[in-house]
């Protein structure tokens, strides 16, 4: 989950932007990991994986595309230590199907027309060249995300706080 400022920044723009589009509102976040886990099992993983220190992430730029998921998002840099981790959870969790990291932040989650969506690319402007992510958070919900529902049916129910890279030592 972004910090602080960058969470209050980027929740404030899904908050903006699905009202305008009569879209489902979100917290801001990065995927790491989606499938099936039961619950207990989610919460020992989020709290015995090894994750060192906060992740500070290259802002690439602002895209669309025709998936569901990635209506409007920000595009990451790919950072080693993030896919690491990403697939560090994959392992620990003996997953049949590959989770491939492709590090963004989704804006909005909605069916648009491509102009629309291009209109909107043009239109978004991120105040930040990095993005600090300081929480690991697991969240329950539908087995897939491919409607508003599906995001509508998302609640946290376990919070990891990162560390400093300071505090490692």
């Amino acid at each position: 989950m972004p910090a602080s400022d960058e969470a209050a920044f980027f929740n404030s723009l899904v908050a903006r932007v699905a009202a305008e589009h009569d879209a489902p509102v979100f917290e801001s976040h990065l995927t790491l990991y989606a499938g099936r886990l039961q619950t207990e099992r989610a919460v020992k993983l989020l709290h015995s994986i090894e994750c060192p220190q906060r992740y500070d992430l290259q802002v690439e730029r602002v895209g669309s595309s025709d998936k569901f998921t990635k209506t409007l998002f920000v595009q990451f840099r790919v950072a080693p230590e993030l896919q690491l981790l990403s697939k560090s959870i994959s392992e620990t969790v003996n997953s049949e199907r590959s989770y491939e990291l492709n590090p963004h932040l989704s804006l909005l989650y909605k069916e648009l027309p491509p102009e629309k969506k291009a209109e909107l690319v043009g239109t978004i402007r991120i105040p930040f060249q990095h993005i600090t992510f300081d929480r690991l958070q697991v969240i329950s919900g539908n087995d897939q995300t491919a409607t508003r529902s599906d995001v509508e049916s998302w609640r946290p129910f376990a919070v990891r706080d990162l560390k400093r890279a300071s505090q490692n030592s």
